[in-house]
């Protein structure tokens, strides 16, 4: 005996399946939220995109979400998810999340206009000082930055440690208080997932200080643990230039531009790391290769001062001295206030034939 018919199974299933679906509603939006403290921000977006698609009423969602894009640089997705926030739920934190929002567009005069309105809601919100530092580090106001992430610490939550730990490291690094720095790095590192950038510091600090050996180790690291992270991979090869390694350098910024050429959008990456190439393969001896490079960074980044100068000493190497002074004056007009006259004048054995050529046709160098 057939208890149910076709239709009647599919009704069931159906029934089955929203019930499912409805019961898990709550945990999707909770599941999203852990897995943005989690770091993990692309799975936390389509879990929160999913709970908003059925339910358009939290907040908190739009708030969590904007959270995600922001740490995936989607600013503009981030900053229309904060204002939907602040509307459906105008407080101090979604205010600061405003702030937060024309942070990540780089408009700072609005950024500072809503972490100050939301610190008017709560003078006691860490998040909106934290912000304000945050806002002056990016303008190189290094002190002012320090008086408001004083001002958040005092106001300390769990939650902002390594928001806070971040920003202080970062400030320490450009007054160049090394020890400071790397204390910061070190707390950094002690986190359930240690974010890349505290390795990425500490490497800058042991190459400022010539701790080269130690400043590898904390680049590979960082590139490790985030192989998309081209920036610490460029670090390292700034390392092996300064120990004149430039076959390794060449190796690794090979390796820069070909992972940056997967992603159209990096175009001025791309001609940075051709022209950081052709300068070590032209103190490696190939100048072929160099003048190729340098061809090739300036085709994709023409404002480039100093891939004009660097070509026209490949140049000068080649013996084409109108073509090395062509792009000796272009480097001149695109930076006027840079010496490279100085660098000629330096090593007069090696340009003195370029200098006199330019005085005969009336170019003083």
């Amino acid at each position: 005996m057939q208890l149910f018919n076709e239709s009647d199974m599919r009704k069931i299933v159906y029934g089955l399946l929203m019930v499912a679906l409805m019961g898990c509603r709550p945990s999707t939006l909770e599941w999203g939220k852990e897995l943005l403290a989690e770091k993990n921000y692309e799975k936390a977006k389509e879990a929160l995109s999913l709970w908003i698609q059925s339910d358009t009423t939290r907040w908190d969602a739009y708030y969590a979400r904007a959270e995600s894009n922001l740490a995936l640089e989607l600013e503009q997705d981030a900053l229309l998810d904060y204002e939907k926030a602040f509307a459906m739920h105008p407080t101090a934190q979604t205010c600061a999340g405003m702030g937060k929002g024309y942070l990540g567009k780089e408009d700072y005069e609005k950024a500072k206009a809503y972490f100050n309105q939301a610190i008017g809601m709560d003078r006691g919100l860490a998040e909106a000082y934290l912000g304000l530092g945050n806002v002056y580090l990016q303008e190189e106001q290094w002190d002012e930055s320090l008086l408001y992430l004083e001002q958040a610490k005092e106001r300390w939550k769990d939650t902002l440690q390594e928001e806070l730990s971040l920003a202080y490291m970062k400030v320490y690094f450009e007054k160049k208080e090394d020890e400071a720095c790397l204390e910061q790095a070190s707390l950094l590192k002690r986190a359930k997932v240690p974010p890349s950038e505290a390795y990425e510091y500490a490497g800058q600090v042991y190459t400022r200080q010539k701790r080269y050996a130690q400043a590898q180790k904390e680049f590979q690291k960082a590139y490790a643990m985030d192989p998309t992270n081209i920036f610490a991979l460029a670090l390292l090869a700034d390392v092996f230039s300064k120990q004149e390694d430039f076959k390794t350098e060449i190796m690794l910024r090979t390796r820069i531009i070909r992972q940056a050429e997967e992603h159209p959008a990096k175009t001025e990456l791309i001609g940075m790391s051709y022209f950081y190439r052709g300068v070590a393969k032209d103190h490696a001896g190939d100048i072929q290769g160099a003048l190729e490079d340098l061809d090739k960074s300036i085709s994709l980044s023409d404002e480039h001062a100093w891939a004009y100068f660097s070509r026209a000493v490949v140049k000068i190497e080649r013996k084409d001295l109108s073509g090395a002074l062509r792009d000796y004056l272009r480097a001149i007009n695109l930076e006027p206030d840079v010496a490279f006259d100085d660098y000629l004048k330096e090593d007069p054995k090696s340009f003195s034939g370029f200098l006199a050529y330019a005085k005969k046709r009336g170019v003083t160098i």
